[in-house]
């Protein structure tokens, strides 16, 4: 269903422990996919803005349609939605947004198979369970990604990576360069720069924005000078 006009109506009452990230423009296109209408009204009183906000839905077809759309830099989800998978959700919108971040709120720590298979595609997973705790894990998830690195609450941590680590050392074989990035990589350690990179490949100016930004975060994030220097290793 539907609810971004309802959710937009709503004022977060936690916005100051992210505001540092508002002031670096980070994120500026949020979708929310979250299966239960009620979760996500209360979700989005936490962690959506009026200025973020794309989308909020509730099944997988919503959530991709929003995800061509509007190409978000944060996908905001549950484990679960009104209809659809989660785990087919978040793979084809890396796919069509390679460079998107992905929050999951967990309603439990026990999960399928095919979910934890995927762990390595979440930016940020937090356990429902820990929301009451003395660490405060929707605004320390933020605050990880706006910094590049990974998260996952309390509980989850302690069972599983006991420290954040950066994305680029957690990404999955699965995501390593397209042949379309490879060429862009190619363009950018001959010196070019985006607006040329267009040009080359004969693609938008925005289009070539969101490969140099793809190939960026998968060889980790540096300058262009260092992602030349690291051709030899990829």
């Amino acid at each position: 269903m539907e609810m971004t006009p309802r959710l937009l109506q709503f004022g977060s009452n936690h916005r100051e422990g992210i505001s540092w990230i508002l002031s670096a423009g980070w994120p500026k296109r949020v979708v929310m996919a979250v299966g239960s209408q009620q979760r996500l009204l209360l979700m989005g009183q936490l962690l959506a803005r009026p200025e973020w906000l794309r989308a909020a839905v509730t099944t997988e077809a919503e959530a991709l349609a929003s995800v061509v759309r509007h190409r978000p830099d944060l996908l905001i989800c549950s484990d679960r939605l009104e209809s659809g998978s989660i785990v087919s959700c978040i793979r084809s919108a890396l796919q069509e947004v390679p460079e998107l971040r992905v929050i999951m709120v967990m309603s439990q720590r026990e999960q399928p198979p095919e979910l934890w298979a995927i762990e390595p595609l979440i930016d940020a997973m937090v356990l429902e369970h820990d929301l009451g705790g003395k660490e405060v894990p929707l605004r320390d998830a933020f605050i990880a990604l706006a910094r590049g690195r990974r998260y996952r609450s309390p509980s989850l941590r302690a069972s599983r990576s006991p420290e954040p680590l950066p994305l680029q050392q957690q990404k999955p074989a699965g995501l390593r360069l397209s042949p379309r990035e490879a060429e862009v990589w190619e363009l950018i350690c001959k010196g070019l720069q985006d607006r040329q990179i267009a040009e080359a490949l004969g693609v938008s100016h925005e289009t070539a924005r969101s490969y140099v930004k793809a190939v960026r975060r998968k060889l980790g994030g540096g300058s262009r000078l260092a992602l030349a220097f690291s051709r030899r290793g990829v």
